[in-house]
């Protein structure tokens, strides 16, 4: 009976170590003098990375370093690039009578012009860019637009907050789903699977969990801060701890969608926060609190 107990040990152990991803190289971007990194996005192919440092955002040239500021003005959370790597599509705040207003614009990288794509609101609850095509919920209801001439027509399902409520927005049709409820509790960071059918989100105080679009039959993954999607399969985020005033150790971890296997990326004492994910899945980015930008190689 022990060795059978320990055999089974020994099988869960070997889970819960194995290797999502095949981490290759971690390489520290060099970035100008006065350029800091407070959260990042990665292009489709993993060519450049574009950066919020002191409110503004910086389009970084991963093979050479070079920067070039592409706005002045952007919010700390939800940067998304299009899949062709052409456009840039963010948040931007402001306040009229010392209310916070939203809106979300979109920047061309190649003549640098920048378009209004939801005028400031205080409902603009979330967004996602599938392909070439930016989906928007503000208020409740969804509109699409397409950032070039590539884009597909169709929609894709987008997952939104309001009010600290999980929804999920489908076919034009908005619901809220919040799996725990909604009593004392908090949604943050969700997002649509690539393929179209799962949620993902972090129950503040609980952790990161994977849900079915309806809401229906949530996975926790432990405590992943800051979620991405991988792939349909795999999740990755950060586990950072704090001494209740400053961070004090932070890594990047990846986690299979049913919560059976866990992987560090990095070390707990890199410091790394808020991974973003290349699409073709060959590179994962990270800042640390002191600004600095790193990418991490994973070998396909």
């Amino acid at each position: 009976m022990r060795k059978i107990l320990l055999s089974i040990a020994v099988l869960i152990s070997s889970a819960a170590s194995a290797q999502l991803l095949n981490v290759g190289s971690t390489e520290k971007v060099n970035l100008p003098e006065g350029v800091t990194a407070v959260q990042s996005a990665m292009s489709h192919d993993g060519s450049f990375a574009v950066i919020n440092g002191n409110g503004g955002l910086v389009k970084v040239d991963l093979a050479t370093g070079a920067t070039v500021q592409i706005a002045k003005n952007a919010s700390l959370q939800g940067i998304e690039i299009s899949e062709d790597g052409s456009t840039v599509v963010f948040k931007q705040s402001s306040y009229q009578n010392r209310l916070r207003y939203t809106a979300l614009k979109s920047v061309n990288l190649s003549n640098g012009k920048e378009v209004t794509l939801v005028a400031p609101s205080r409902n603009l609850q979330g967004f996602n860019v599938v392909g070439n095509r930016v989906n928007a919920i503000n208020k409740g209801k969804i509109s699409t637009k397409a950032l070039n001439a590539t884009a597909t027509a169709a929609s894709a399902p987008v997952a939104s907050i309001n009010r600290g409520a999980l929804n999920v927005t489908v076919n034009g049709v908005t619901r809220n789903i919040s799996p725990q409820g909604t009593e004392g509790q908090s949604y943050l960071w969700p997002s649509v699977s690539p393929d179209g059918t799962k949620v993902l989100y972090y129950l503040a105080g609980r952790g990161a969990y994977v849900c079915n679009l309806d809401g229906s039959n949530p996975v926790s993954l432990g405590v992943i801060r800051a979620p991405q999607w991988y792939n349909n399969e795999v999740v990755v985020g950060m586990l950072d701890r704090d001494n209740g005033e400053i961070v004090t150790s932070s890594k990047i971890v990846a986690s299979k969608i049913d919560g059976s296997v866990h992987q560090d990326l990095t070390q707990a004492s890199s410091m790394a926060m808020y991974p973003a994910v290349s699409g073709k899945g060959n590179k994962l980015s990270y800042v640390t609190p002191n600004g600095q930008l790193f990418v991490i190689n994973i070998n396909q």
